[in-house]
């Protein structure tokens, strides 16, 4: 007996274990998803702050309290945009990663199917 069929055999694969690897895929491409729009609101709120400061400078708000504020705002937006980047980062490491075990499983499988159909009846 080949080691191959060896380790099949003790792996037992079942539509149960191939539906939930596929639930995990799409929870996966569901949360970078929600991970994209979180992005996007952050950077329209860096707008929407960039629009605050324009409009603070105009009433007359001093030179050096408007630096600090903008200063602020950049720095904990740009904090938010890096925390965003490394969640969608290993979000998709973790899809990719969850496809290629999709793709491994849905190939033994196949093996497995095609061996039973080789089996004489």
């Amino acid at each position: 007996m080949s080691t191959l069929a060896l380790e099949e055999t003790q792996l037992p694969l079942t539509a149960d274990d191939f539906n939930a690897l596929e639930q995990r895929v799409l929870r996966m491409v569901e949360l970078l998803r929600q991970e994209r729009e979180a992005r996007g609101a952050a950077e329209q709120k860096i707008q929407s702050l960039e629009a605050t400061v324009r409009s603070l400078e105009e009433s007359g708000l001093n030179a050096e309290q408007r630096a600090e504020n903008l200063q602020e705002q950049l720095t904990a937006s740009q904090r938010r945009i890096e925390e965003l980047d490394q969640q969608t980062n290993h979000q998709t490491q973790q899809i990719g990663n969850l496809e290629g075990e999709r793709e491994h499983v849905r190939g033994r499988v196949e093996r497995l199917l095609k061996q039973l159909e080789e089996i004489p009846a």
